[in-house]
């Protein structure tokens, strides 16, 4: 190799060097730079406050009830003990009402529940609920009958489910009578048969 050659090359090899130092010199001293900027000096000034303030209040809007809330009436009988729940949406009489306003226009309800989007307001009443059923094997035939007030049965549904493929454990406590209360109990309990 000639002289030129190899004065070429370390010619190159130093300038590669110098410039690697270079950058990792300035790496160096951009992050001293970067931490000593994270330092947070605390400069608070403390001042005395006297007793001698006047204090502001500030407004309060009451929540109001807002168009697009549900509602939810909850009764509970005191004789049979049951808690029955009937879902909507607010009337229109019901909206932009406050707690107290809605309360005046249902003074026989408690209000569980009151907000912009949810209201729920609860009554006790006297008697038992309307949704005790009894479901019966008759002439071979799933029926629903649904006890009055007074407890008596009266035929509600005729399914048209066949008993006579079922099990005999069913047969015999379809025939004996199930008690099943609520309505998505009742749905419940008939699609097993189905």
């Amino acid at each position: 190799m000639s002289k030129f050659k190899i004065f070429i090359i370390t010619l190159f090899t130093c300038l590669l060097i110098s410039v690697t130092v270079a950058v990792v010199y300035q790496n160096i001293k951009y992050d001293k730079l970067a931490k000593s900027e994270e330092k947070v000096e605390d400069e608070c000034i403390y001042e005395t406050i006297s007793n001698d303030v006047n204090e502001i209040e500030a407004s309060y809007t009451e929540p109001k009830i807002s168009p697009n809330a549900s509602l939810t009436i909850k009764r509970y009988y005191k004789e049979c003990g049951h808690t029955t729940s009937e879902y909507k949406n607010v009337s229109e009489d019901m909206v932009n009402k406050t707690r107290e306003e809605l309360q005046n226009m249902y003074p026989d309800f408690t209000i569980e529940e009151f907000s912009e989007t949810n209201i729920v307001l609860q009554k006790q009443e006297e008697g038992r609920c309307d949704e005790h059923f009894v479901v019966k094997d008759e002439n071979s035939n799933i029926m629903i009958y649904k006890e009055n007030q007074e407890g008596v049965e009266e035929l509600y549904q005729n399914t048209g489910i066949s008993t006579e493929y079922l099990p005999e454990t069913d047969k015999i406590n379809l025939r004996n009578g199930v008690k099943v209360f609520g309505i998505e109990n009742l749905n419940a309990f008939i699609e097993n048969f189905e």
